[in-house]
């Protein structure tokens, strides 16, 4: 069941060449974690009334089964979520015409900006 989605335009500054993960034009692992912890914390913002709240991504773990190519849209769904107090436990997968190219488990903690920010 899907929760949330969101498209991703994948560009030339998302291939694993340009992000030096790799040698060949196709959508990098890097940029993926990106659209989807991305789609997490747009998911999350919308769900916080207060302007002083936010989250941070603390963990994420993915699997990359497909590559892709530049230039074709990523749509990233999470398809499940646990929340517990500040916590919050996403299930994500991401597709390219229809085909699933990654699955992935991310973390995300409700923040007070300033107080987080207060103790760098």
């Amino acid at each position: 069941m899907t929760i949330y989605s969101q498209v991703f335009e994948s560009k030339n500054e998302h291939s694993a060449k340009r992000m030096g993960s790799g040698g060949l034009d196709v959508l990098s692992t890097p940029s993926l974690v990106a659209f989807m912890e991305n789609a997490c914390f747009q998911f999350t913002e919308e769900s916080l009334n207060d302007s002083q709240l936010s989250t941070v991504g603390t963990e994420i773990s993915i699997q990359h089964l497909k590559a892709s190519k530049i230039t074709e849209p990523v749509t990233v769904t999470i398809t499940a979520l646990k929340e517990e107090g500040r916590r919050y436990d996403f299930r994500l997968e991401a597709f390219v015409n229809e085909q699933l190219i990654a699955k992935a488990c991310h973390t995300r903690v409700r923040i007070e900006m300033d107080k987080f920010l207060s103790k760098l």
